[in-house]
């Protein structure tokens, strides 16, 4: 008989700092004050109030996050920001309307679009010389509105992505103000930052962090409370001022339709234990924070093959630790220090991998991670050439998202369409029939209805080389093409 592996039992072997978390969530596995769930895994029993129409306990859990963030209007939510996306995308639009999207958007903006039927026009972000995506520019949007409106085109909303996941910021001061002269409404998918702004009228964080886009004039922001903050994976939060150009019944409507009918919680209750936490001990560990941050930064400053990306005339949130090192591809970062310092990193991509921090970073976990890279990096420099590091030097000049699709569909129209499964080797000069991207984080590379380039399914394959994630392929490692009419 086939042994059975039992997930919880797995779960148990993991300990609290071994390995140590270098991902999310933010709660790092070290416990808030909490209870035993199954005490208090019920439903929407008498004086427990519903997440659909709170009224009650819940009601006053969201204006306490609400005053934690500086907004007028907090919508919980226990289907990550996910939901939350679908829901203000929804509500901010009506079936065909236009939109700008921000390319490098994860797939969920893409799935509400779909969903929604939209026509959307991409805007590309700014791209670092070691490939990683980087702000949407202002004065490239204001000219995109402008030609819009030549063209007799009217886009009703725009949505970027601010933070990203390796922690760049758009000035989204800048592009509220432009968005709004022309009647456009902005959302930004701050899943990411959900640190961000907490508490601005207190000075807590500001000299260290960037500020939460809720108070650059954005119309609705989505955290992923879960991401940096400790409270539980898949909860989130919508934050809206009362001047939002999105009206408060609409996305209580959609919301209905994408939150789960039966809110857990003890998800709930996770996201109460956060904002007490916030409310009770963040004026202490929120600069702690930024603090520890400065210091591993500066820890690292004399290291020569190993260190973490920077780029000075970018906006960035210091929490996400981006490393790079000579000669060695992301996987293999991730690999290094998942093997030599017993340390779990949340991403790679082809010369990168990312270190998440959050507020329940510890002294020691930091510490571990620093002298990881000092040991990696006196290896580097005793070494004069790597196993394999012509591969991973030639990998490093392939960039994963600086192409510019061809739309051959608009992406409403071509998501219908009867699709085949093929190979990507025999993928080259099809239209592409669904979301192809890598997992994380999840941008995709082709939207339903793109050509698939030679140059894309390149990409495609060096990032199978490297060991990152293909996402929208087949069990068997084909992917959908549209079928010819």
């Amino acid at each position: 008989m086939k042994e059975v592996r039992q997930l919880l039992h797995q779960l148990k072997m993991l300990r609290p700092d071994d390995p140590y978390p270098f991902h999310m969530p933010g709660h790092k596995r070290r416990q808030l004050p909490f209870a035993n769930p199954y005490d208090i895994d019920i439903t929407e029993i008498d004086g427990f109030d519903n997440l659909h129409r709170p009224e009650g306990i819940l009601q006053e859990l969201e204006q306490r996050y609400a005053d934690l963030y500086g907004c007028d209007v907090c919508n919980l939510s226990v289907g990550g920001s996910t939901d939350m996306l679908l829901t203000t995308i929804a509500a901010a639009t009506k079936p065909g309307d236009r939109v700008l999207i921000a390319r490098n958007c994860h797939k969920a903006v893409y799935h509400g679009a779909i969903l929604r039927q939209l026509d959307c026009r991409y805007l590309y972000p700014e791209i670092s010389e070691e490939g990683i995506c980087g702000p949407i520019n202002p004065d490239v949007l204001a000219s995109v509105l402008e030609e819009e409106k030549r063209q007799g085109r009217s886009p009703k909303a725009m949505v970027i992505t601010s933070p990203t996941y390796e922690g760049v910021c758009s000035d989204v001061k800048k592009i509220a103000s432009i968005c709004h002269s022309h009647e456009v409404t902005l959302i930004v998918d701050a899943a990411h930052g959900s640190h961000l702004g907490l508490r601005k009228d207190q000075k807590r964080m500001e000299d260290d962090f960037p500020e939460n886009p809720i108070q650059q004039g954005a119309d609705a922001v989505v955290v992923s409370l879960h991401k940096t903050l400790p409270s539980f994976t898949q909860t989130a939060a919508l934050l809206m001022k009362k001047d939002s150009r999105i009206a408060k019944w609409r996305i209580q409507k959609y919301f209905d339709y994408y939150e789960t009918s039966s809110p857990s919680y003890i998800l709930m209750a996770g996201m109460d234990a956060c904002c007490r936490f916030l409310e009770e001990e963040g004026d202490e560990t929120l600069p702690l924070y930024g603090k520890r941050l400065q210091n591993i930064r500066s820890g690292a400053k004399g290291l020569y093959k190993v260190r973490f990306w920077e780029r000075e005339d970018w906006t960035r949130d210091p929490g996400k630790l981006v490393i790079t090192a000579e000669g060695m591809s992301g996987s293999e970062l991730m690999d290094y220090f998942r093997q030599r310092n017993h340390l779990e990193l949340e991403m790679c991509s082809l010369g990168h991998a990312l270190a998440m921090t959050s507020v329940m970073d510890t002294d020691e976990g930091l510490n571990r991670l620093l002298e990881g890279m000092k040991c990696l990096d006196r290896e580097l420099s005793d070494q004069e050439k790597r196993t394999g590091r012509q591969v991973c030097e030639e990998s490093r000049k392939i960039y994963l998202y600086d192409v510019r699709p061809e739309q051959k569909l608009p992406i409403s129209c071509a998501e219908s369409k009867e699709t085949q499964w093929v190979p990507l080797e025999e993928a080259t000069g099809r239209v592409a029939g669904g979301l192809w991207s890598i997992y994380p984080p999840g941008i995709p590379l082709l939207v339903p209805g793109e050509y698939v380039s030679e140059e894309i399914v390149t990409k495609l394959k060096e990032a199978k080389k490297q060991g990152l994630t293909l996402d929208g392929c087949s069990e068997n490692g084909e992917f959908p093409v549209i079928i010819e009419e």
